[in-house]
This record gives C-alpha cells, sequence and structure tokens, in this order.
C-alpha cells in the first residue's frame, strides 16, 4: 500500500493494530467535535509534490528548545500508552 494521505495512514493503522487500539486512537469523546475539526483542518492541507527531484541529501534536522534534533517527530499523552 502506497502511503499519499492521512486517509492512507488510518487505513493501514486499521489493517494492523488489533481493533480495540485502532478504535481507541481513532476515535473522539462525547460528540467527538475536535476529531471532526482536525479531520477537516487536515483535508484542507495540499502537499506540493516535487517529482524528479535529487533525494539524496535530505536534511530533516532542526534545533528545539536549544537541542539539535535529527527528526523532530512529537507525540502527545495517548491515555492508554502502557499497551
Amino acid at each position: 500500500m502506497t502511503i499519499a494521505s492521512t486517509l492512507d495512514f488510518r487505513e493501514a493503522a486499521r489493517r494492523r493494530l488489533p481493533r480495540f487500539l485502532f478504535e481507541y486512537a481513532d476515535g473522539g469523546s462525547y460528540a467527538e467535535a475536535t476529531l471532526a475539526r482536525n479531520v477537516s483542518d487536515l483535508s484542507g492541507i495540499a502537499l506540493r509534490q516535487r517529482v524528479l527531484r535529487d533525494v539524496s541529501d535530505i536534511d530533516l534536522s532542526t534545533t528545539l528548545f536549544g537541542q539539535h534534533q535529527a527528526l523532530p517527530v512529537g507525540l502527545g499523552p495517548v491515555g492508554i500508552a502502557g499497551m
């Protein structure tokens, strides 16, 4: 499966994760209003494709809070992270 969008990531997670874990991570609380806004906002982001671009020397690093980060990825707290 080629992952080209957030919906592709969701489908890949649905296929690979145990059902209870996927449903926990995929759902929202109460009326899921924040979840709906997040999905709407993400669907409005267009990625610019750069075909035939040289990718042999890509650098994703940055400095956050005075520390060098090779791959700046942040994860929010998850209530059942001990799984």
